[in-house]
């Protein structure tokens, strides 16, 4: 065995994974939700990776999950890091706000497997900002580089069929409404690790 399928072997850890029977690549899933100006952010609205498929009506650039909630048979993801990227056109009263009262929680089944601060998940990319004496630009959280891109030290498995869910848990707020000069909010979640699938 050499040195990618030893790495391979090691980050599944579990039976779905079986040396040259799966293709396995490091590619990210992902989805977003899309939320208006004035909506309510809450585990309800922030609901990622249950609202897919086709009655999702959401584009390859939206998720790229088919199934809600679930991997196919025999597909496996083992989770190297949860990255969380809020669109560029956030206001920043709301930006600072979903960064200070909100935290991501993965679950799966019905445990929670992780449960962060979203300003501990930098995406490496989206919103960077900087300040100046005069003027405050945008901040976002964390630094646009994959060195900035959050890392778990021990990887997470999404065994075949397991069910598995995010969303967004805080203290429940609304976005600045339209009137007021609110743009509303795109939140990405993606999970960054190694995808395995059938050969065929």
């Amino acid at each position: 065995m050499n040195y990618n399928q030893q790495t391979i072997v090691a980050a599944f850890n579990s039976q779905t994974y079986i040396s040259n029977q799966m293709d396995v690549q490091d590619t990210p899933l992902y989805d977003q939700v899309v939320l208006a100006a004035g909506a309510t952010v809450n585990t309800l609205t922030t609901n990622l990776f249950t609202n897919v498929g086709a009655q999702a009506n959401k584009s390859i650039g939206q998720t790229n999950m088919t199934t809600p909630g679930e991997l196919r048979a025999p597909e496996a993801f083992s989770i190297m890091g949860f990255l969380i990227r809020i669109s560029e056109n956030t206001l920043y009263a709301d930006l600072l706000t979903l960064l200070n009262t909100q935290v991501f929680e993965f679950f799966l089944g019905n445990k929670v497997y992780q449960r962060s601060p979203l300003w501990l998940l930098n995406p490496g990319g989206g919103i960077f900002g900087t300040t100046t004496a005069a003027t405050t630009s945008s901040w976002g959280n964390g630094y646009p580089s994959r060195e900035g891109a959050h890392r778990l030290a021990i990887p997470l498995v999404i065994e075949n069929k397991m069910s598995f869910a995010g969303q967004l848990n805080g203290n429940a707020f609304a976005l600045a409404a339209g009137g007021g000069g609110g743009t509303g909010t795109t939140i990405i979640a993606c999970l960054r690790g190694f995808y395995a699938r059938g050969v065929q």
